[in-house]
């Protein structure tokens, strides 16, 4: 290691100047304000993503409650009950008719309005259904039924079985 004498003049020109130091120290400070300035927009973004990733839970829960209301909706003894109150009579007479062979399996009859016969003995009973729809007949009237049909909450009622059958489950 060598050791060389300068001149105080020498010296002062080698001395880093005062632009020079601000220049670095601004420098320095536009990095960590650029740093800080970085993270909070990804610190955002990361809560940003967390509320979207919830409503996304929230929604697909509420997309499925609906679905399950629309199949309750459209199970057989909401269809029967829908018919019913239109005034339609099921009929209990099964026939099957054989196209291939031309043949008729059953004995065809006619259906009563009295209602002593039953459709179906094993229907779940609509109390146990967790939305069971709502017709009124001026609604049916006016053509208006698709735009009429409300829904009735019924989860919190018990259960009543009319036909003292076990019901199947309303879960299809």
């Amino acid at each position: 290691m060598s050791v060389y004498m300068v001149s105080e003049k020498d010296a002062k020109k080698l001395r880093p100047s005062l632009m020079a130091g601000l220049i670095f120290v601004l420098g320095i400070v536009a990095v960590l304000v650029g740093q800080i300035s970085l993270n909070m927009v990804l610190t955002q973004d990361a809560y940003e993503l967390r509320s979207l990733t919830l409503e996304k839970r929230n929604l697909a829960t509420d997309v499925q409650i609906i679905q399950e209301e629309v199949s309750s909706l459209s199970s057989p003894q909401n269809l029967a009950d829908a018919a019913n109150m239109l005034g339609m009579v099921a009929n209990p007479a099964s026939v099957m008719i054989d196209i291939h062979n031309d043949k008729i399996f059953g004995e065809p009859a006619p259906a009563r309005a009295d209602g002593t016969a039953i459709a179906s003995a094993n229907l779940v009973a609509n109390s146990a259904l967790g939305t069971v729809s709502e017709f009124s007949m001026a609604t049916v009237a006016n053509g208006e039924l698709e735009v009429s049909v409300e829904t009735a909450n019924l989860a919190s009622s018990g259960l009543v079985l009319q036909s003292g059958l076990i019901p199947a489950s309303p879960t299809r």
